[in-house]
């Protein structure tokens, strides 16, 4: 019986690296929505809706939804140039300036919404109109990203019929 040559036990080192750096590596960060005032004169610029995630900084479901649907969902470049996505933290203190230009308390803004939970997946136009249904919580991981598809694809065509109508 023949030993394995150097050859393979470097194949083998350098997959267990590369295993290791990509199970380890971080989540794709979202742009926390501090001047929404601001992101909606960027997607009025390109026609585009805003995906606004509420959440707070304990919520276990936050993170997961940001872990295993929209930062994937952003690191493989899904809907790069169709949608613009934010995350709004609605924890205490926090204060955002709201589509209006108007600075004002995070939460306050969310009640404006009706959010009372997180994590909440709303899909906006630029003028913060509701294009399609919203996503409260997390259901089953499996699903979610079908979910979450659908009702982006359900606001960039609400976008653009409201442009023929108007434009």
């Amino acid at each position: 019986m023949q030993l394995p040559g150097i050859q393979y036990w470097f194949r083998v080192m350098a997959l267990w690296i590369f295993a290791t750096a990509v199970n380890s590596a971080p989540p794709a960060q979202l742009i926390e929505a501090k001047n929404l005032n601001s992101d909606a004169t960027l997607a009025r610029q390109a026609n585009i809706p805003i995906v606004l995630l509420f959440s707070q900084q304990h919520c276990p479901f936050c993170h997961q939804i940001k872990q295993e649907i929209l930062g994937p969902m952003i690191i493989a470049g899904d809907y790069r140039g169709e949608i613009l996505i934010r995350e709004i933290f609605i924890d205490p203190g926090v204060q955002v300036i709201d589509f209006e230009g108007k600075n004002t308390v995070a939460r306050t803004f969310a009640n404006r919404y009706d959010v009372n939970l997180t994590p909440t997946l709303l899909f906006l136009g630029p003028d913060g109109r509701e294009l399609s249904e919203r996503i409260l919580g997390i259901q089953t991981v499996d699903m979610f990203f079908y979910y979450v598809d659908q009702s982006i694809k359900q606001a960039i065509t609400e976008l653009s019929r409201s442009q023929v109508k108007n434009g």
